[in-house]
């Protein structure tokens, strides 16, 4: 919890009243590497911010095809409510991809915080407009029509992603075929080593 607090006021002023209501509402939670938050079956109205970790959200298509539509890091945020980072309600998951610390928040309560406080609207704004420059950032990576390029474009634009997930997130996020994502990865490296 102090270290959402302190991020919280490196940011923006932070009053004592919404640092308490903050405590008062806000729990701490430890999840395994791989372990669900939500599921289709699962009800969480949470919202959250990663203190240490990382999140991703995906759904599946009708072929049981996982598309992992976000990652989340220290101190970017989710939800597990419908919200404007998820593509549909039914078939949406959220994962652990680390064993992961969260910082966890009753829906209701969040929006209490953001009614009552400035600094919580504004935190929450904040941290929305950073999610959207990163979906940004996807939607540029997923443009390129070569395999190989968007695998190059993914590891200019998610550094960090690129070496916190395993091949199976990576493919799933960029939207490489397995056989295609092996291919581009031997071409990439001997390119690299010319």
């Amino acid at each position: 919890m102090n270290r959402f607090i302190d991020y919280f006021r490196r940011r923006l002023p932070l009053s004592a009243q919404a640092e308490a209501f903050l405590r008062k509402h806000g729990r701490v939670h430890v999840y395994d590497r791989l372990a669900h938050f939500i599921t289709p079956e699962v009800r969480m109205p949470y919202w959250c911010a990663v203190l240490d970790g990382l999140a991703f959200g995906y759904t599946l298509g009708a072929n049981g095809q996982r598309r992992i539509h976000w990652f989340a890091a220290e101190m970017q945020g989710f939800a597990g409510v419908r919200h404007l980072y998820t593509p549909e309600q039914a078939g949406h998951y959220v994962q652990f991809a680390e064993v992961t610390t969260i910082l966890r928040i009753r829906a209701s309560r969040m929006r209490e915080g953001k009614e009552h406080f400035t600094e919580v609207s504004e935190l929450l704004h904040m941290m929305n407009q950073r999610h959207m420059e990163r979906q940004d950032k996807l939607v540029q990576v997923l443009q390129h029509q070569s395999a190989y390029n968007r695998y190059v474009s993914f590891l200019t634009s998610f550094p960090e992603l690129a070496t916190r997930t395993i091949p199976e997130q990576q493919m799933d996020f960029i939207n490489i075929a397995r056989p295609t994502y092996y291919r581009v990865l031997k071409q990439y490296w001997k390119e690299r080593n010319g």
